[in-house]
């Protein structure tokens, strides 16, 4: 299974998604590398060098928040370079690349066929108290009976009989 997306398929969904939400808001550019960004009646401000937004939400999913992604567009900059390098396809290769060994300690034992080793279930102890029970419901299905007409069915409270 290769991947081909640059970042991961949940962050790229995301980054997507994202993508889709700021194609609709309104850039003001107030320095080379920071705008403003008006977001219906709402005004943010993103930094491209600082990599930050004043929503907080790119500094918080190391993504590029809707705020900023309008900011990259605007500069016709690739979103992909905003993004964090640890939601990368490269980095997760690279963090399976490498073979882990199990490390050996001193409580280890070797295996021996003659005497295997017995694994004993923990040691539960009962907590203090009276132990709860489960209830079980009857199987008996109570029919009440009227005590006016004698009815069953219903009750006195309810019983829509005629009073004799």
């Amino acid at each position: 299974m290769g991947m081909i997306k640059i970042l991961s398929p949940s962050k790229e969904n995301v980054l997507a998604k994202t993508y889709a939400e700021s194609r609709s808001l309104k850039v003001l550019k107030a320095c080379s590398w920071s705008f403003e960004v008006v977001d219906g009646d709402k005004s943010f401000a993103a930094d491209l060098c600082a990599t930050n937004c004043s929503c907080k939400a790119w500094q918080l999913n190391r993504l590029p928040c809707k705020h900023a992604c309008a900011t990259i567009k605007s500069k016709a900059l690739s979103l992909y370079d905003f993004c964090d390098k640890y939601f990368k396809t490269d980095s997760y290769r690279e963090t399976c690349r490498g073979i882990l060994n199990p490390i050996l300690t001193f409580e280890m034992h070797e295996p021996n066929p003659d005497h295997p080793i017995m694994i004993n279930p923990p040691d539960v102890r009962s907590q203090p108290g009276r132990r709860r029970t489960q209830r079980i419901a009857s199987q008996v299905l109570r029919v009440s009976k009227c005590g006016r007409c004698h009815k069953q069915g219903h009750n006195r409270r309810s019983c829509k009989e005629p009073i004799s």
